[in-house]
């Protein structure tokens, strides 16, 4: 739910940057009680890049240990390496989030796959700004209704800080959507009776196997016939043992997973407290951010209703424009901006005006031809059509 927020339906799967930057908490805590896939060639990626980096503790080795040692996948990842038959292996379970993690050999869009950048964008979303330092000091100055301004600094000084206050509580309504997201998943998980670990999903279909050819007595068979049915049924049957062998082969990695499934299980009771107790922590944390969040959006509120600009003007272009108008020179008082805005906008809409009408006309002169071809048409028609009549009652039919 969280990466609507990046423009991506699903994303299950890390890109390689995501896991060199950012610590299995970080990462984690987007995927609670969900599935997370690792791709099979950044499992190895990393764990060259930890055999590179010496003793020093990084993001890398302890993906490394998660994987490993937590997870215990080490040896199947290997045996995954040499086996072609095979291009997924999971679910590992994860309690303490109650994540499923899957290594996956296949291709994945990277358009798809949750990168380093996507974590940095989410991060700054988590990120609660403290007030920007020009408006506390406003603020602790005018805490009454601000009066009139008069100088052009006092206008500029007043258009800038509503700017500042726009653009902050733009950022903010985006922060206070992201922490309502977090405290509305949490409370769904803490308040979910059938709260379990998820089971394996990779049932693999057995294959059938072909039907025996079958002659009947009272039938003479054709021999050329009857020759390309046994080619056709051994090709079949080559087929099926091959599928049958990849069957099975899949078929045990579904009870490793099954194994893993019931451990899991067995372990949950000792973790399930554990999982709440985390949901409780990430509860707290997201309703004191929010509490932040909605202060100082009502500080910035605050700064844009005592601003001597009216309020039909309170929007970013517009106080752009009139920042403009007041540094150029075009005008050197609020209502010098307002009677070139309001001027601006009446040409432009007189334009627009225009340009409709000439495009009305240019369309009715393009169409006029073409209607006037088919009338002319129209009009032989029916006169051929009366000089027919007219012939015919002539004869009398």
């Amino acid at each position: 739910m969280f990466f609507t927020f990046l423009n991506k339906e699903k994303a299950d799967s890390l890109d390689i940057s995501a896991l060199i930057k950012y610590s299995p908490r970080e990462v984690l805590y987007y995927y609670y009680d969900s599935a997370i896939r690792i791709p099979w060639e950044g499992y190895w990626k990393i764990k060259e890049l930890a055999a590179a980096s010496g003793k020093a503790a990084n993001p890398i080795k302890e993906w490394l240990e998660l994987f490993e040692q937590e997870l215990n996948a080490d040896a199947d990842l290997s045996s995954l390496n040499d086996n072609e038959f095979i291009d997924s292996i999971g679910p590992y379970y994860y309690l303490p989030g109650n994540t499923r993690f899957y290594f996956d050999k296949n291709f994945r869009n990277p358009v798809d796959m949750v990168s380093s950048e996507n974590l940095a964008s989410l991060a700054a979303l988590a990120t609660i700004l403290p007030l920007n330092n020009e408006i506390q000091a406003n603020c602790k100055i005018k805490k009454a209704k601000r009066k009139a301004t008069k100088s052009k600094d006092e206008l500029l000084k007043d258009i800038n800080l509503c700017l500042t206050s726009l653009r902050e509580i733009e950022r903010l309504n985006k922060q206070i959507n992201y922490w309502e997201k977090i405290l509305e998943q949490r409370y769904f998980l803490r308040e979910r009776e059938d709260l379990f670990p998820a089971e394996p999903d990779s049932l693999p279909q057995k294959p059938e196997k072909p039907a025996e050819i079958e002659v009947s007595d009272n039938v003479l068979p054709f021999s050329r016939l009857l020759s390309r049915q046994k080619k056709q049924h051994n090709l079949d049957l080559n087929h099926y043992n091959h599928e049958i062998k990849v069957y099975f082969i899949r078929y045990r990695e579904y009870e490793k997973a099954c194994d893993r499934y019931k451990e899991a299980l067995e372990n949950w009771p000792e973790y399930h407290q554990l999982f709440l107790d985390n949901c409780l922590n990430d509860i707290k944390k997201a309703e004191e951010k929010l509490n932040t969040a909605r202060q100082n959006r009502q500080t910035y509120s605050e700064v844009i209703q005592k601003s001597i600009v009216h309020s039909a003007y309170q929007d970013i272009r517009t106080l752009e424009l009139f920042k403009y108008y007041l540094k150029t020179g075009r005008a050197n008082e609020l209502q010098d901006c307002m009677n070139i805005f309001e001027e601006e906008r009446n040409w432009t809409e007189i334009k627009a005006s225009q340009e409709r009408i000439e495009n009305t006309i240019h369309f009715l002169q393009s169409a006029n031809p073409d209607t006037h071809f088919a009338d002319e048409h129209i009009n032989l028609f029916l006169n051929h059509f009366q000089e027919k009549t007219g012939d015919l009652a002539k004869v009398g039919v």
